[in-house]
This record gives C-alpha cells, structure tokens and sequence, in this order.
C-alpha cells in the first residue's frame, strides 16, 4: 500500500486536498446554499499523504518547512512589502484611467481591523494552503521540472481549488483576471519557496499580506468597471513580477532547489 502510495502521492494529495477542501461547498450546494473551501485542507492532505508516505521522518521534515524561520531579512522584506508593492503600483496605473469609488477616508477605519485579519489570514489561509501547496506539491512537480514549469502545472490546480469562491466572493466578471493573478502568484510563490530553502513561513507571510492589504484595504476602494481594471492590472503585475523573478533567480536558486528535492527523495 505505501508503494502504491509513493508511485501516486501527487495525484493522492491533489485529490484529498480537494476532497477535503470542497465538502462544506458540496454540502452547501445539496442544500441549495453556497460556502467556501475549507482553507485547512491542503494542509490535512499534505499531512496525510506524507505520513503515509515517508513516515514519522518525513512527518517531521514536512512540518518543520512550517516554522523554517532563518532566511535572511531581505525575504522577510519580499514578503511583507512584496504584496504592498505590487498593490500600491496596481492602484497607481488604475487611477490614471478611474477615480477610486469610495472615500478614501475609509481607509483609516479599515487600517485598525488589519493586525486581527492578518492573524486571521496566516492562521487559517496562509496555514491551511501553503504546506499544501508550496510544502508537498512544489517540491514533487520540481523533481524532474524547470522552477517555472512547475509552477505552470499548479497554477491551474491551485485556481480550480477556489472555484466555490467563484461567482460569490469574486464577481464573475473579476474571475478571468482572479485567474491571472492566481497564476502569476504561484509564480512568486515558487521563486520566494525555492530562495527561502523551502521555508513554507515565508510563504504563508506573502499569502497572508497580499489576501489581508488586498481584500481589506485596497480592493474595497474600488467597484464596478473600475474595479475590474485594478485586477486586471494588479494580475498583469503578478504575472509580469513572477515571471521574472523565476528568469533572474534561475541559476542561484538551482542550488536551493536540489536541497528541497532531497528532502523529498
């Protein structure tokens, strides 16, 4: 059982994450209700499969990528400011073309509920996707694949798994650029897990800061038209941003790459 396990742990996991992800939606839709994902369950998938799999040791390299904490400032820097960055440049391209819809003013209200939704943020999102993701998915698609063709193959994956947010927190209309900045945030994300030495923290902490500046605080400024060009822009920015960083980091993280994949050999 664990061979056949170990021959299919991707396809497994792929499989649990959703499973375990989905109930509630599919609960809800029996009901003729609608929900969202569990947030929690690529990381009950990681953590199932790689006990299955590689044991207690594993067990205990999987988690540990949770709470790798020492790597270096300058990522701490890309993960705090990265997501403010690309937001901030989203806004100012979007005003040259539209006013922001709400009162700015507003923004100062919404600031002191922030620390709360951060916290929020990387304890239930942040937490419950990234080890999934970035923690057991990555490592295994980048085995025998390029960095960014890796990052191909889960892009696609990692969108499809928010399609009970399709339709209710995100508009139809703001879906196909979602979808973009879905893509180019696995991107980011593979270059900030592979410079990082696989610390699944210091993803958690980009996840968390884009989801807790964009939905608090920049996003809500803006609405209708308007609103869908920001997230075209800000889907452009991640894609363009991901792609090259990936391009630029490719020979120096190729050294921080084979560290991760011995750990899942």
């Amino acid at each position: 059982m664990r061979a056949f396990f170990a021959r299919h742990r991707l396809l497994l996991f792929f499989a649990l994450a959703y499973a375990l992800s989905w109930y509630p939606w599919i609960l809800a839709l029996a009901q003729r209700r609608t929900t969202g994902p569990n947030p929690l369950g690529p990381l009950i998938a990681g953590i199932i499969v790689t006990a299955a799999v590689y044991g207690r040791a594993g067990l205990r390299e999987f988690l540990g990528r949770i709470v790798r904490w020492r790597v270096g400032f300058r990522w701490y820097a890309v993960a705090f400011l990265g997501p403010c960055l690309l937001l901030l440049l989203a806004v100012a391209f979007t005003s040259c073309f539209a006013r922001p819809t709400q009162a700015i003013s507003l923004t100062t209200e919404k600031m002191r509920e922030l620390p709360d939704r951060f916290l929020f943020t990387l304890l239930f999102v942040g937490l419950g996707e990234e080890p999934g993701w970035r923690g057991f998915a990555l490592p295994l698609l980048q085995a025998k694949r390029s960095p960014l063709m890796a990052s191909l193959i889960l892009a696609p994956v990692w969108a499809l798994w928010h399609l009970p947010l399709m339709g209710t927190e995100f508009p139809w209309q703001i879906v196909p650029a979602f979808l973009l900045s879905i893509c180019g945030g696995t991107l980011l994300l593979t270059w900030l897990f592979n410079g990082t030495n696989g610390s699944v923290l210091a993803t958690m902490l980009f996840h968390a800061t884009i989801n807790t500046i964009g939905a608090g605080l920049i996003f809500p400024l803006f609405s209708g038209g308007t609103l869908v060009l920001l997230w075209w822009i800000y889907g452009a920015l991640c894609l363009g941003a991901g792609f090259c960083a990936l391009h630029f980091s490719a020979k120096r993280n190729a050294h921080a790459v084979r560290l991760v994949m011995s750990a899942v050999a």
